[in-house]
């Protein structure tokens, strides 16, 4: 998984977009997202190792450098990228429950029925409040993220040369030298005001979308018909093909193919952004499991790997790059460090995140098996009976043994987060992350004081996982209520058809 990953969620975005829309998006991949990645990532290479003090005292150099940068200014934009850019992903969603509407219309009604919508991707109706919500939402995380930069960085802000710290176990003040302070303030520079850039465009487009919309509530716009998304109109539904070939019908296909190959549907810019650690392959495996979800799953899908595996690869993995090694203690005793860090951290963060990551995805693949089992039934029994024969009306459908199939996967994936939470909370003390640990186990000769790199960054990250961990489980608690009531409400419809009272023909049903 990479940056392409999202660069492919979001071209998609183009074909709803305004003309302001488009240029917003030009801007985040070309002047934020291309910049980050090949430039201002690697000004900040490792900064903690060049924050370089004028005292050899143990810990005094690492919590000076937490004081001062709680979190790495790239991990802070990189979490910037992917927040700002997700409330687009409300707009893909929308069009997609429409489609996935028409396509349940269709199949219920035939092919040549009246569609509910004239077009699923036109801006009317709820979708049109969608897409003004998301633009307000991309403003107050860019004003939201612009204002943590000032706040949390205080008088580090922009990387004077040198810093104070007197904080303990310093022995008194002492100066530390920032690397390459310049070069981070050109960089700081840029993207600010980048993200002032694409403040003042979503301002821009809801000033468009909201005078066009009073334009066309007060008839200025008379020759425009007026278009309701849930009028009634007698045009005839796209081929089958096109709308099973849908971003809703099809995600991953989609998703997968506009990473690779953007420059088909919308004027994206299309680059090769790649990254350490690749988990395409899990979502290429996961995206056709979409085509069996309700909207908790799709919604479940997304979180999954846009707040958890992209934040994971992009951004907490490089935070525990060598913690080991930035672990201090004020004793010389050869051993004492590596006992200590081992009792304090007997499985890093980042390697229980990703066996996390992955067990938790695993109980979909019953789904897709189940799927895949009905299919090949389904293509035997044709083969035996003829082509016209059929064993299930659709083999997709959450209908019998699917349906437990489907609820039994969702309390795994309840299970197994739990669980997850559970060993976190147990081994790492309530997820807190402190700055000095204390330390008594044997090679060290008496109690030391042991300091961890970059803690306050741990403890954000720490939280921000729990956090979308903590969502997902909601989210799998309410697809496992929604399956169960809607169950029950079929259940008690067919059995309140079949208790309906007789009633005596007379001769008025035969006129």
């Amino acid at each position: 998984m990479n940056w392409a990953f999202l660069q492919g969620l979001l071209s998609g975005v183009n074909k709803y977009s305004t003309a302001f829309g488009r240029i917003w998006l030009s801007v985040v991949f070309i002047f934020r997202l291309m910049v980050f990645v090949v430039a201002a990532e690697k000004v900040w290479g490792d900064e903690q190792k060049d924050f370089d003090c004028n005292t050899r005292q143990p810990g005094c150099h690492n919590v000076c450098y937490d004081q001062y940068f709680p979190i790495s200014h790239t991990r802070l934009w990189a979490l910037q990228l992917i927040f700002v850019t997700c409330p687009s992903l409300m707009v893909v969603l929308h069009v997609s429950y429409r489609e996935e509407r028409e396509r349940k219309h269709r199949l219920k009604c035939g092919d040549n029925c009246v569609p509910l919508y004239d077009n699923t991707g036109k801006k009317r109706g709820g979708l049109w409040w969608t897409y003004f919500l998301s633009l307000v939402f991309k403003i107050v995380v860019e004003a939201v993220f612009v204002f943590l930069v000032f706040y949390i960085y205080d008088e580090a802000t922009f990387f004077p040369p040198l810093v104070k710290c007197s904080l303990d176990p310093c022995p008194n003040t002492v100066d530390c030298y920032i690397a390459r302070p310049t070069e981070k303030r050109v960089f700081t520079v840029f993207m600010v005001v980048t993200s002032f850039v694409c403040v003042l465009l979503t301002v821009c487009e809801l000033f468009y979308l909201f005078g066009k919309r009073c334009l066309e509530c007060t008839g200025g716009r008379r020759h425009v018909t007026r278009d309701n998304s849930f009028n009634m109109s007698k045009i005839p539904l796209p081929a089958k093909d096109n709308l099973e070939n849908s971003l809703f019908k099809e995600p991953g296909k989609e998703k997968m193919k506009m990473a690779v190959d953007t420059g088909k549907e919308s004027p994206a810019p299309a680059y090769s952004l790649s990254n350490s650690m690749d988990w395409s392959k899990l979502q290429a495996l996961l995206s056709g499991v979409n085509k069996y979800s309700t909207a908790f799953g799709r919604i479940w899908l997304s979180v999954v790997f846009v707040f958890r595996v992209m934040v994971f690869v992009v951004a907490a993995e490089r935070v525990w790059s060598d913690e080991q090694g930035n672990f201090d203690c004020n004793t010389r005793q050869p051993g004492c460090a590596n006992v200590c860090y081992n009792y304090f951290f007997p499985i890093t963060h980042t390697r229980i995140w990703a066996l996390q990551l992955i067990f938790v995805t695993c109980p979909s693949f019953m789904v897709v098996l189940h799927v895949a089992y009905r299919e090949e039934r389904e293509r035997k029994y044709r083969a035996k009976y003829g082509e016209n024969a059929h064993l299930y009306d659709n083999t997709g459908q959450k209908h019998g043994g699917l349906w437990w199939t489907y609820l039994l996967s969702l309390f795994f994936k309840t299970i197994i987060e739990v669980a997850f939470l559970y060993l976190l909370h147990s081994i790492y003390n309530s997820f807190d992350m402190p700055r000095r640990v204390q330390c008594d186990v044997r090679p060290c000769p008496n109690t030391v004081d042991c300091y961890i790199a970059r803690p306050t960054e741990k403890r954000i990250f720490t939280y921000f996982m729990v956090g979308t961990s903590a969502i997902c489980v909601v989210l799998n608690i309410c697809e496992i209520a929604y399956l169960i009531a809607v169950r029950l409400v079929r259940i008690h419809h067919r059995g309140s058809l079949h208790t309906l009272p007789k009633r005596k023909c007379t001769d008025e049903d035969f006129d």
